[in-house]
Parts: C-alpha cells; structure tokens; sequence
C-alpha cells in the first residue's frame, strides 16, 4: 500500500508538471501603466515636474504606440529636470521592456525616447516612444476645418485635429469610427457615422462642417446586441480595445482646462431617422429622435488625488462635475434640414470654482455631439442626422 501511494505521488507529480510546463507562454507585448518614479534622481521630484500629481501615473490602452507626459508651460527649470528620469512600466504578463524597465532616460529638449516590448514567448515585438511635453489645454475655436484619415493600411474613417499658432497638431477630438470600423468592416468611408463635409457638399455655415448619422452596425453589431453606431464626436480619447467588451468605458471624455467656461454657442441642423429602435432593435413606437449638444466641465482629480476622466455611463453623473451646458435644458431643439441654428447655452454651475485648482490645470473640459440622444446606450432611430459648425466654448 505504502508502495502504491509513493507511485500514485510520483506520476501524479509528472503528470503536473507536464501540465506546468506545457502551458503556452504569452503572446502580447503591450504596456500597460507607465508611472513617474524618479525625477534627477529623487522620487518627490516627480509630482514637481507635471502639471498635477495624478499626470505620474497613466493607463495605456492597447491601441495607444505614443506615451505622453505634460508639464505646465512656464515651468522653470524643466529641461534640466528631464534629463533625468525614471518610468516604471506595468506589460502584460511574462513581457520584458527595453531599455531597462525603470532606467534613467533623458527626455530633455522634447526628445522621444523608444521603448521596445517584447513577449514573453519572444515571438512578438512592439514599439513605443514615450515623450514631455507642455500641456495641450482645450482649444475652444472649434470650426471642423482640418482633419484626416486614420493612419493604416485601409483608411476607413476620418480624425480631426486643431492647429495651434506655432503649426503644432493638437488631437483633442475622438469619435466612434474606430468602433464601427470592427463591427462593419464592409463600410465605405461616406458610410462612417461620423465625417466631414465641405461647402460643395453641404452648404455650411464657414468652410468645411461635420456630419453626425446614426447608422446600422449590420450582422455583427446584431450579434453583439451592438445594432446602431451613433455618430458621435467629443473632446477626449476613444479605446478601441475596449469597443466590444466594454463600450462605456471606451469613451473617455476631457481634457485639462484652466479657464472658466461660460457659455457653449454654434450652429446645428438636425433631421431625425424615420423608426426609433431599443436596444434589441425594436421599433418604439411614436417615439422621435433627438440630438444631443452638450459641455461638461470637471475637476479632473479624486480626493486622494487619482486622475478622474469621465466615461460614457457617467458624463452627466459623476460627483466630479462642476458645470453643464447642454443644449436640451435651455433650448427647444429644432428639426429638419436647410437652415442653419445658432445655439448659445449657458453653464450651469453645481460647485464653485477653486482658484489654484483651475491655474494647475486642475479642471478638465469637454464638448460632445451625437446624433442619438441613447446612442451611448444602441438606442435610436437609423438615419438621423446632426450637422455641426463653427462651434465655440466662450470662457472668463
């Protein structure tokens, strides 16, 4: 009996480690979280050098190749800070960085430094190049006038983009065409939920506007209970990794903001699909599509100082705004096409302003169009449209 226990152990023990070691290494290579941890060698140098504490640490979405830190403009003796600085990364299990996880780079001048990932079954290799930078506050002369198509092999949607005096390109804008992409792969560009259009398209207030329509999402977006894609366009950064699993937390809503926001004014033509549908596709009957137009502006940080962006199930929820204009609440929408609406929308206030706060860019603004009210939510009717133009955030 002792005999056969001691052999059951052994080939029990065997048979695990065979199991152990034949588990298959992991493929991905991403970063994940890339925090501050040193600044010329002393860790409390760290939060002096960004323009607010929580800049130290940053999630990374799986779709992101660039990793910026933004210090504040004036900030003395900033460059002889980065040449000395530390960032420990988080990659996905098994993954090894180079250079040395954690090693003293030097990211003076605006110098982008290149970090390579590589998997751990070494079969898989990424690039990332992570960068300083003074901050890029919210330009508020929004007008449509300048954007692209995505950078791939098979551009299929359109980014907008401001330009600051100095010609820098400033990516402030996000929309959900990355989304639509994956789930109709099939559409063609003029398809998109969301693209430009130019005086000899549309007659536009000034130069070129943008087109909002909710649109179907086909077979797949069936599939994923996913059946409208409304065609939206907000300050902030859409993640594409998290289109599918997770919609409401891909949007990711606002930007560092050191002003006081008074007003939201610009124009708009709305035309409302014909059948508004629920989320598993059935018509609600007598129900009619509307826009939404709105502004929201929140203090950015947490009160133990974690960084706070608003997502899509709580941008008119979360305890941390302080003002909203939303063209709803003091507007009567109007509807069809061929005249343009000038819509001027106060802030309304639920907190007051802290002054140092908002001078270390403490606040965050952003500004939202979608062509369905409950588009966050796959609700609306196909075929509504919002056209935008010449919009502008008016602040103290």
């Amino acid at each position: 009996m002792k005999k056969f226990f001691s052999g059951f152990f052994l080939v029990t023990t065997a048979i695990l480690s065979s199991c152990i070691q034949n588990e298959p290494m992991n493929a991905e290579c991403d970063i994940e979280v890339a925090k501050i941890t040193k600044v010329d060698n002393k860790e409390e140098n760290s939060k002096d050098l960004v323009y607010n504490e929580s800049e130290c640490i940053k999630e990374i979405a799986s779709s992101d190749s660039i990793i910026k830190f933004f210090y504040a403009p004036g900030k003395s003796n900033v460059n002889e800070l980065l040449k000395k600085v530390c960032i420990e990364f988080t990659t996905t299990a098994g993954a090894t960085i180079k250079p040395i996880n954690g090693s003293e780079q030097d990211f003076s001048e605006n110098k982008k430094v290149k970090y390579t990932v590589t998997s751990e079954d070494k079969q898989w290799k990424r690039d990332y190049y992570v960068q300083f930078l003074p901050i890029e506050p919210v330009q508020t002369i929004l007008s449509f006038e300048d954007f692209e198509l995505e950078d791939s092999k098979d551009p299929r949607y359109y980014n907008w983009y401001e330009v600051l005096d100095d010609n820098y390109i400033h990516y402030q804008w996000a929309s959900g065409n990355p989304g639509y992409k994956i789930s109709k792969s099939s559409a063609k560009i003029a398809e998109y939920p969301t693209i430009p259009v130019t005086p000899a398209e549309f007659e536009t207030v000034s130069g070129n506007a943008v087109k909002l329509e909710t649109r179907n999402t086909g077979a797949f977006g069936a599939m994923v209970n996913m059946r409208i894609a409304a065609g939206n366009l907000f300050i902030g950064t859409f993640d594409v990794s998290n289109a599918l699993k997770d919609a409401m937390a891909a949007t990711r809503f606002g930007k560092p903001f050191n002003k006081k926001p008074v007003r939201l004014e610009g124009y708009y033509q709305y035309a409302p699909g014909e059948k508004f549908q629920d989320k598993k596709g059935k018509e609600v009957v007598g129900r009619i599509d509307e826009p939404d137009i709105y502004s929201v502006f929140f203090k950015n940080t947490d009160e133990n100082g974690n960084s706070v962006t608003l997502q899509g199930d709580d941008v008119m929820t979360h305890p941390n705004i302080v003002a909203l204009a939303r063209l709803r609440n003091h507007e009567t929408v109007h509807y069809g096409l061929g005249e343009w609406h000038y819509f001027s929308i106060p802030f309304d206030y639920l907190s007051e302003i802290d002054k140092n706060t908002l001078d270390s860019y403490g606040y965050s603004l952003t500004v939202v169009f979608t062509s369905s009210i409950e588009g966050a939510t796959f609700c609306g009717a196909p075929g509504s449209q919002l056209y935008v133009d010449e919009v502008k955030v008016v602040w103290e």
